[in-house]
């Protein structure tokens, strides 16, 4: 089973999109990965957290991070992606015009329920995050993202992604 975990408004064909009772966009599965995850042991081929964790508090993303990884299946693969504040800030200082406003991207833009940013994300503190809850990680090139995932919009260049495997 293929999973887009806090889908928000980026609902993808062929996956299960999940996201919380607050989001007002199109899901199949209402769910707060706070407190249950319904996957049996081993049934996840493929986990995509577009943006999403920055929205949890530090404590809830190494929580999530445990209890999802016995869901994966032994080949199975989470793509974890979120903005960079430190890339976007370093574009800034460098006369770069980001598609968002840098206070969006460190606190959230506020759209809708929940879309508040607890923790400054970049690629280290997720890859980090990864492997203190005992992921195998790996930092992965932007432009070297497969097709079959659906990343939202591949275009701004202070997103940064992480590939992990149970």
């Amino acid at each position: 089973m293929r999973v887009n975990l806090g889908c928000g408004d980026r609902y993808a064909d062929g996956w299960v999109n999940v996201d919380h009772s607050g989001c007002p966009h199109k899901k199949d599965l209402t769910l707060d990965i706070r407190s249950h995850l319904p996957w049996p042991e081993g049934s996840l081929t493929r986990v995509y957290a577009g943006h999403v964790f920055e929205h949890l508090h530090v404590y809830q993303v190494l929580d999530v991070l445990e209890h999802l990884k016995p869901c994966m299946a032994p080949d199975g693969q989470l793509l974890m992606v979120g903005p960079d504040v430190d890339v976007a800030l370093g574009m800034q200082i460098g006369g770069a015009v980001l598609e968002v406003p840098l206070e969006q991207l460190k606190y959230g833009a506020g759209r809708w329920s929940g879309d508040v940013h607890r923790w400054e994300c970049t690629q280290p503190s997720m890859h980090k995050l990864l492997l203190v809850t005992g992921w195998k990680a790996d930092y992965v090139h932007w432009d070297s993202i497969p097709e079959e995932w659906p990343i939202a919009e591949r275009g701004p260049r202070w997103q940064r992604a992480v590939l992990a495997r149970p």
